[in-house]
């Protein structure tokens, strides 16, 4: 396994002995976030027989992790599935950027899709581990994401490495990827043109012109850089839960 940070790279070799990774991780307190209590209880077994692991508390939503968060001020990680009610992932991770930034964030999840991995690191997650990984990889995520900042697998290094080619903003000399965000009104109507309403149709059902449906369509376009409706339907489905329409 592998990790980056943006000025070296920190090598986990196939082969190597992860015993020395499992015991001579960082002292790290970790925050549990998932809305599978079976997932959960494996998680506090796995990650609770290492003694520089303390589990602070358990979420099963990223709503209850941002109020976890409001008053309790001594976490370093947050360990949070994406696909979760109420508030997921992709919307958590964000906003946890905006209130807790030196709150690391690792994400955990079934998605293997490389596309998944990019936006997840634009939301703001140091980490991404796929759940089925063993203890010693999920410690050895854990210990990166401390000591180095990010963590990938393997086979996703280059996401991480464009990611962070991109990363720096104005005031050190990089640009950030550019997130996207849509309107309610927006998120409206990609669900009505997934259920396969006509512009007409959807604009009955919202109480809006024909209109102002096709500009809301073509603002969604163009936020998500897709040609077409046909495009954006493939799209919207394969991407709910980072849409904020899941």
């Amino acid at each position: 396994m592998l990790a980056y940070t943006p000025f070296y790279v920190f090598f986990i070799p196939k082969g190597s002995n992860t015993f020395d990774v499992i015991n001579n991780i960082m002292a790290v307190s970790i925050l549990l976030v998932d809305d599978h209590s079976l997932f959960l209880d494996g998680l506090q077994l796995m990650l609770g027989a290492n003694s520089k692991v303390e589990i602070k508390g358990v979420c099963k939503n990223g709503k209850e992790a941002l109020h976890f968060l409001e008053n309790n001020n001594e976490i370093d990680i947050v360990l949070m599935d994406i696909n979760m009610p109420v508030m997921n992932g992709y919307e958590t991770s964000i906003e946890l950027e905006k209130k807790f930034p030196d709150i690391k964030i690792i994400a955990l999840s079934m998605y293997v899709e490389h596309t998944n991995i990019k936006k997840m690191l634009e939301a703001g997650v140091h980490g991404y581990v796929y759940k089925n990984a063993d203890s010693a990889t999920l410690l050895a995520a854990i210990d990166s994401v401390m000591q180095h900042n990010f963590y990938v697998e393997d086979e996703a290094q280059y996401i991480l490495k464009e990611y962070l080619a991109n990363k720096k903003d104005e005031k050190n000399g990089y640009h950030k990827f550019k997130k996207f965000e849509l309107t309610k009104r927006e998120k409206e109507i990609v669900i009505l043109i997934i259920k396969g309403l006509t512009n007409q149709e959807i604009a009955k059902s919202l109480f809006v012109s024909n209109r102002t449906v096709d500009t809301h369509r073509k603002n969604v376009l163009s936020k998500l850089g897709l040609k077409n409706t046909a495009t954006l339907v493939k799209y919207a489905i394969d991407n709910k839960v980072y849409l904020g329409i899941d």
